[in-house]
């Protein structure tokens, strides 16, 4: 007799090309702590400019085929102005490479979650005074992610809805300031959890003391 065929269909996966040191660790410690085991993160060192590193991201696509690819980046740490960003997004589509930005850089994305500005924040060094009140040793750098800030993301978590909420909010006010929404995290965020699932943070209640129900 022979044996029925099961058919399923390929896993989904989802790659997070980032920019930044900083940027690659704290979407590490996403996937950590929500247990997205079909996301990748890559840390892309090497790039000459913005177009290089969407390239780049392409390419990786291209070789192991993920399903999705996001370019994580801030415009500081990049040098790129709104005029560069929106010149550029033809060639994201073109490489099948969706764009993930914080303008000014991700510490914008940490400070919605506790917080809306009232204008448009260009300067990082406000954005990291802001947090500095609730993170007392807070740095916008790599070195906080390594030190104090290992759970900065489990910390935020349970404040994600509210984020999305003020990054609604905030991009609504400033990007008619500044020609285009400051983040598109959320749409990022969306994309990981349609691929990857619910998170799954049972395993690091005991860490932070964190209740089954919270977030």
């Amino acid at each position: 007799m022979a044996r029925k065929r099961i058919s399923q269909k390929p896993r989904r996966t989802v790659l997070v090309v980032t920019a930044t040191e900083a940027e690659a660790l704290y979407f590490s410690q996403m996937r950590k702590d929500c247990r997205y085991a079909n996301m990748t993160v890559v840390w892309e060192p090497e790039y000459k400019d913005l177009a290089h590193l969407i390239t780049l991201a392409g390419q990786m696509r291209n070789k192991e085929k993920y399903s999705s690819v996001w370019l994580v980046f801030g415009f500081v740490d990049l040098n790129v102005s709104v005029q560069d960003v929106k010149k550029i997004m033809p060639l994201a589509e073109k490489k099948k490479v969706r764009l993930a930005w914080n303008n000014p850089s991700l510490p914008l994305w940490y400070l919605l979650h506790l917080q809306t500005p009232k204008g448009f924040v260009n300067d990082p060094a406000l954005i990291e005074s802001a947090l500095s009140k609730q993170f007392p040793a807070f740095r916008g750098d790599a070195s906080y992610l390594l030190d104090e800030g290992l759970d900065l993301h489990l910390k935020l978590y349970s404040a994600k809805s509210k984020a999305a909420v003020n990054a609604s909010s905030y991009n609504a006010l400033a990007a008619s300031q500044v020609g285009l929404a400051p983040t598109n995290m959320v749409a990022l965020l969306n994309d990981i959890t349609d691929i990857c699932g619910l998170a799954d943070l049972t395993h690091n209640q005991k860490r932070l003391g964190l209740n089954k129900n919270k977030g």
